[in-house]
């Protein structure tokens, strides 16, 4: 997920970004932040699987380069590309 994408999300701009942060580095930020938890955020209700297999290095390149072009990790890269191929 891009920066954009995010930003979508949670329905914000860069510019009410930087204007929240603004007011919250001077102190005068009315916002609340919630419940903090610590390690990352979860990306799916289920538990999540890691599986493995082995392609050659030259579609890993592949991958990498499209990844990047997105703006993902090849891991977000990889999520998307399945659930594309997937049925929901």
């Amino acid at each position: 997920m891009n920066r954009d994408e995010i930003n979508k999300l949670f329905g914000v701009t860069d510019r009410q970004l930087d204007t929240m942060a603004e007011e919250y580095e001077n102190g005068t930020w009315k916002g609340h932040v919630g419940t903090i938890r610590p390690g990352r955020p979860r990306m799916f209700e289920e538990e999540l699987e890691t599986i493995s297999f082995r392609i050659p290095k030259s579609r890993v390149r592949e991958i990498d380069r499209s990844a990047k072009e997105h703006g993902e990790s090849r891991s977000q890269f990889l999520r998307r590309t399945i659930d594309q191929a997937l049925p929901a």
